[in-house]
């Protein structure tokens, strides 16, 4: 125990010191990127922004690649024979090619441009989870009973959005706006509000957008106790306009959007991260459809992400990766994998 002991108080006391050589903290923010799930996809969904401030007039742009793999199927049954049937509802690999833009007007006031280019394809990396599932006896959801590297969106809903496809595309997404207001700012602690706007420039019966703008709001707050860990908590809604058209045949849901994310940042170049991304969908599924476990129906439930991370930052660059998954509500791809390059350019120093 007096081992122990003597361990604590030394790291203690280099904790301590290491605050007061440094003056600052090393944190980099949440993991950015907007969530791919088709439903979600289609419309807006904030991408985690840091509330802090940043530096005046400066510019940062940045490139990102997803590359998603999903699958869900239904109603399964095996005859006498051994031949096994079902109903596939999302089978498909898809890449995203993202980019985009912020300004720092003032230190509390940033602007940011996102787009995006989107590819739907059979895939090639059926056999790959397969065997990653099989190799630590996960569960399979039915994918080895049917042709691998095949293509099919089919998402049934109650709320009229078409959400179909079954051949391969490629094709613009939509653009999305933001703004983002820092209006309380201490040592440890930041607070902003953030809005935005989507331009509808995707296409629903290729994938890339719902067709109708949305507006979406919300609030943001980064939390950095000491050098070592930094938390972060973002909340805001989303609304898309066809819902507040009348007799419309698309009326989808408000959404809500949520995440918590905590950061380990040891390093001034380098930070572990750990994140949930909780989001409300815009529709509702059907009865006869209802969820492996919780009973509900397929496509209704909230999505609850986890997503880890790892971000590389030198100087004024910055690499980010992370992985992502919904292993709770099954409301998400069943792989995301992103990589995304940051370089900022500090036009005042």
């Amino acid at each position: 125990m007096k081992k122990i002991y003597l361990a604590l108080v030394i790291l203690t006391s280099f904790q301590l010191n290491s605050l007061h050589i440094r003056g600052t903290d090393y944190s980099k923010g949440p993991l950015y990127g907007k969530n791919m799930y088709t439903p979600l996809m289609i419309y807006y969904n904030f991408p985690s922004i840091n509330a802090k401030k940043g530096d005046n007039f400066s510019i940062s742009y940045y490139l990102q690649t997803f590359l998603i793999q999903g699958f869900i199927c239904s109603d399964l049954y095996e005859d006498k024979y051994g031949n096994v049937t079902g109903t596939r509802h999302i089978d498909y690999e898809s890449h995203v090619l993202g980019f985009g833009v912020s300004f720092s007007l003032l230190r509390n006031l940033q602007f940011g441009i996102d787009a995006r280019v989107i590819w739907y394809y059979g895939g090639f990396m059926d056999v790959i989870i397969e065997n990653f599932h099989h190799t630590f006896n996960f569960p399979n959801g039915g994918r080895e009973y049917f042709e691998r590297n095949a293509l099919l969106i089919n998402i049934e809903n109650k709320n009229g959005i078409k959400m179909y496809l079954d051949e391969p595309n490629c094709s613009f997404g939509d653009i999305d706006l933001w703004i983002k207001w820092t209006f309380f700012e201490r040592r440890f602690v930041s607070l902003a509000t953030v809005g935005a706007f989507k331009i509808p420039t995707g296409r629903l019966e290729l994938l890339s957008g719902s067709g109708y703008p949305d507006m979406a709001t919300g609030l943001i707050a980064d939390f950095r106790p000491f050098w070592l860990f930094s938390i972060y908590f973002q909340t805001g809604i989303v609304l898309s306009f066809d819902t507040l058209i009348t007799n419309n045949e698309s009326s989808p849901f408000p959404m809500f959007n949520g995440i918590l994310s905590f950061e380990l940042n040891p390093l001034k170049f380098f930070s572990l991260i750990v994140q949930f991304n909780i989001k409300t969908l815009p529709i509702e599924g059907y009865d006869d459809f209802p969820h492996y476990d919780l009973g509900t129906p397929f496509f209704s439930n909230p999505q609850t992400n986890i997503l880890v991370g790892f971000i590389f930052e030198y100087n004024d660059l910055t690499w980010q990766f992370f992985f992502e998954e919904d292993p709770i509500t099954n409301s998400g791809t069943d792989i995301t994998l992103n990589l995304t390059f940051k370089h900022k350019i500090r036009i005042l120093k």
